[in-house]
């Protein structure tokens, strides 16, 4: 079990069954906390095979080596992060995949997760991450037709690749949320019980930087999650809380999550520009620099909402 300090107190963490538990009898003084977020995720690849029209994945064939991914996830390791998320693009895409997550697994004491479309989680592929990999996370946006419409691919390959996984790997199901899939929730929300995920993390749509949703739609999507947060382990993306009343996936998002691009430069969110390089460059000072950045931002943004006229 691994533990990671935090200023609201020892959190612990279980890579093998996915318990957190959180001591909070014991707040950690600032300066004694881990600089590292409690979850980084990696695109390991910006190739994909799909072309979903809501993904703000970048259209480029950057890719990590596997080497650097290790060295990154080694000081992560260090710096008290709890967990690796890869992802892409498509990760099942990137050649290495399995001897990448064995090696992060084997050679530091962080949880291993995989966002996948899931149509290329075939019987060997499957066979060759089971005991390295803490969960995989399938994205399922809508149930039939519309399933095939976004991916181009039937959804029925997807449901039979996650029935693959039943007994040996965890797997969980994530949802982008927008005009065209807000209307089948309940629908999915059949699928998603049939297939016992450990949980539901709903994302709402983020183009260019900013949500699609409408104000309407932002109200329909609070009442379905306030009426089936109990049904499911449901979550969504805690950068939405301006607009829902959660639960969400993060607590602090700052301090809670970093993302790694496939050209290799931390950021604070999946879909932010620019960032840190991290080639040439330490995770922590990387880490460090990207928080500094974020408070001269904040501050600049606080000045021009209090200027007075």
């Amino acid at each position: 079990m691994k533990v990671r300090r935090e200023p609201r107190g020892l959190h612990f963490y279980d890579r093998q069954n996915g318990l957190h538990v959180l001591f909070d009898e014991c707040p950690i003084p600032t300066h004694e906390c881990d600089e590292g977020p409690a979850v980084t995720s990696i695109a390991l690849t910006n190739i994909c095979d799909l072309s979903c029209a809501f993904c703000y994945a970048p259209k480029s064939r950057h890719t990590l080596s596997t080497d650097e991914v290790v060295g990154w996830c080694k000081e992560l390791a260090a710096l008290g992060t709890l967990e690796v998320a890869v992802g892409g693009g498509e990760p099942t895409l990137y050649p290495n995949l399995p001897e990448l997550c064995r090696t992060i697994w084997s050679e530091t004491n962080m949880g291993v997760s995989i966002t996948t479309h899931g149509q290329h989680l075939g019987n060997e592929l499957v066979n060759a991450l089971a005991g390295s990999v803490s969960l995989i996370r399938i994205s399922i946006d809508a149930p039939e037709p519309h399933y095939s419409l976004i991916r181009r691919r039937p959804l029925q390959i997807a449901v039979e690749n996650v029935r693959r996984l039943a007994g040996r790997i965890p797997f969980a199901v994530n949802t982008v949320i927008n005009r065209a899939t807000l209307p089948y929730l309940d629908e999915l929300a059949i699928l998603v019980r049939e297939l016992a995920a450990v949980d539901w993390l709903l994302l709402p749509e983020v183009r260019s930087g900013e949500f699609t949703l409408t104000d309407l739609e932002w109200q329909a999507l609070d009442r379905w999650i306030s009426e089936h947060r109990f049904d499911f382990e449901l979550r969504t993306a805690a950068e939405a809380a301006g607009h829902l009343s959660g639960p969400f996936l993060f607590e602090n998002m700052s301090e809670d999550y970093a993302h790694i691009s496939a050209d290799g430069y931390l950021r604070r969110r999946s879909y932010a520009n620019g960032g840190v390089p991290l080639r040439g460059n330490t995770v922590l000072n990387a880490l460090r620099e990207l928080r500094r950045d974020q408070r001269v931002a904040q501050t600049c943004f606080e000045g021009l909402r209090f200027v007075p006229h």
